[in-house]
């Protein structure tokens, strides 16, 4: 992994949006306020959730204050890390102040793996929240160098252009196209650990077969990746379904998710609408 100091006014107006928490949501609450959930997806250059046994988030404050979590592959759908952060109304002067994260003062997210410290070349996610004793904040976290600043790991490009023979640079390379015509983006690609070199090798699913009304839902997993499925009876609006693995299991329990260890086959069975339900027709499967 390479270090990497964020310089673009673009990732410093990030940063300055995650350093300013609300003084509002701070002067109310009386200390200690309950704390901030920082949370979501690291992943590596190449699009790969990261699974190091040896990798740790940290938060840092102005001050000094390090907030550590260890990365767990499968912590929950779409997530490997989970930051619980101190809030502080300032109210008072207590043992609880020095570890806390004071309103309005700057602090950078870094990835540490082994001896080496990471800076994310990207933060994606919804601020809405941020700061707010009590909520939860989602930062996915991207890692590498994107010396384009597309978001797109400068490596991942590299690959794509070495393996599709092309004469162009990692400036051709945009996350919007469509590098083999298989209707995924690079981006959505990428995210889904799919060859943006390969238009047979996409992220789908397909209902093979019924079992006393409830579909089977084929699709291939990648490792590394959460998958989930939603239904819908009118393509505009999507709520994701439980789901077993009678394959893996002979008594598989209905799921919300499934984590890939493995890159294979899965094969899903979703339950029927139930009577007065409506009539689901369509499926579609999210990968994070």
């Amino acid at each position: 992994m390479n270090k990497r100091t964020l310089t673009s006014p673009a990732r410093s107006g990030i940063l300055a949006v995650l350093g300013a928490l609300s003084l509002g949501y701070a002067a109310l609450a009386f200390p200690p306020a309950p704390h901030h959930t920082i949370y979501g997806l690291v992943r590596n250059e190449m699009g790969e959730p990261l699974s190091s046994t040896n990798a740790f988030v940290t938060l840092q404050t102005a001050t000094g204050v390090l907030i550590k979590t260890t990365v767990k592959p499968t912590l929950g759908p779409g997530m490997n890390y989970s930051l619980s952060v101190p809030m502080d109304a300032g109210l008072t002067a207590d043992a609880y102040k020095p570890t806390a994260l004071k309103p309005l003062i700057a602090f950078r997210i870094m990835v540490v793996i082994g001896s080496a410290t990471n800076l994310p070349l990207e933060l994606h996610g919804s601020y809405a929240n941020l700061g707010k004793p009590a909520q939860k904040t989602r930062l996915d976290l991207t890692l590498g160098v994107d010396s384009v600043g597309d978001g797109l790991p400068d490596a991942w490009k590299r690959e794509l252009i070495a393996t599709l023979g092309l004469s162009g640079s990692i400036m051709d390379i945009k996350p919007g196209d469509d590098a083999d015509g298989d209707g995924l983006s690079n981006w959505a690609e990428y995210i889904a650990g799919t060859y943006a070199f390969d238009a047979t090798d996409t992220l789908r699913l397909d209902i093979a077969a019924f079992n006393q009304g409830n579909p089977l839902c084929d699709f291939m997993v990648i490792r590394g990746r959460t998958y989930s499925i939603e239904a819908s009876s009118t393509l505009g609006s999507w709520s994701a379904v439980d789901f077993r693995l009678p394959l893996e299991s002979s008594n598989a329990a209905p799921a919300s998710y499934y984590y890939a260890g493995s890159t294979h086959i899965v094969r899903a069975e979703v339950a029927a609408p139930s009577a007065g339900g409506g009539s689901v027709r369509m499926f579609r499967l999210r990968v994070q």
